[in-house]
């Protein structure tokens, strides 16, 4: 079995990928006033996993053996991504209940 087949197969995977990475697409394009950091560090992690999928076919396609360094380096940084996201989300959260709290403080007074 040549490269073409497992390169057809992995593009057709990023092709079907679409359901995931463009709404995250529209989650980063909705800018910084919209979404909470949290939401676009998950997209952009979300991006960089497909990207990656997709990056994979054409080096598969172009016979390149590079293919498993370049699927470690972009899972690498999707998962960096995907962490920094579930910390600011931490965060978010925190910051969302201290605000609740006073909230509650100020109207009992």
């Amino acid at each position: 079995m040549g490269s073409g087949v497992p390169a057809l197969g992995v593009a057709v995977v990023a092709l079907a990928g679409h359901v995931w990475y463009v709404p995250a697409l529209l989650e980063l394009r909705a800018g910084a006033a919209d979404r909470p950091r949290s939401s676009r560090s998950a997209a952009a992690a979300c991006l960089v996993a497909w990207a990656t999928v997709a990056l994979t076919a054409v080096v598969l396609a172009a016979g390149g053996a590079g293919w498993p360094a370049l699927g470690a380096a972009g899972g690498a940084g999707a998962v960096v991504l995907r962490v920094r996201a579930a910390l600011q989300a931490r965060r978010e959260s925190r910051e969302t209940a201290g605000a609740w709290a006073e909230l509650h403080r100020v109207k009992k007074a």
